[in-house]
């Protein structure tokens, strides 16, 4: 520019260079300074994506962790209840055997009862029938040593022993 072009003073063309080159130079900083920024920044996305896989593969284990733990309580509960089923099923067939045990018991009981009411009354009965002479005579007669008679003897007798009026 010259001074005619200019409304105040003008600078030199050397003074244009200067502040061209000055410009440049701060053009070339900032240049590289956003250069470095979308380095960066770049950076910070491939790291950023790389976090986000991370806990995209953590969240896809905790799921599979947490399915397998689900998995793992069924399977512990149906054997908890198939062996509970057992236990119930084996204490049912304990008390009916018991039952069966007692019923029999009782029926012992019962039998024993009533054989002893008849042996009783056999008892009476026949203590009551063999105990008179006559039926002892009849059945036991023969028999010697069940039966002592006293021996007696044709010689005289005193006087008065076995004379009734």
């Amino acid at each position: 520019m010259t001074e005619t072009q200019c409304a105040g003073p003008c600078a030199a063309d050397d003074d244009l260079r200067v502040i061209v080159d000055s410009h440049a130079r701060r053009l070339d900083g900032l240049e590289d300074d956003v250069d470095t920024l979308k380095s960066g920044q770049s950076a910070m996305m491939e790291k950023l994506i790389s976090v986000e896989a991370q806990g995209q593969e953590r969240e896809r284990n905790r799921a599979v962790e947490a399915s397998d733990t689900r998995k793992a309580l069924t399977d512990l509960t149906k054997q908890i209840a198939e062996h509970t089923g057992a236990q119930k099923r084996q204490n049912e067939l304990k008390e009916q055997e018991l039952r069966e045990v007692r019923i029999r018991g009782e029926k012992f009981k019962i039998w024993g009862t009533v054989i002893g009411i008849i042996a009783t009354l056999g008892g009476m009965v026949g203590g009551t029938l063999l105990s008179s002479q006559t039926w002892d005579d009849w059945a036991f007669g023969s028999v010697h040593f069940l039966h002592h008679h006293p021996h007696m003897d044709d010689g005289p007798q005193e006087t008065g022993q076995h004379d009734r009026p």
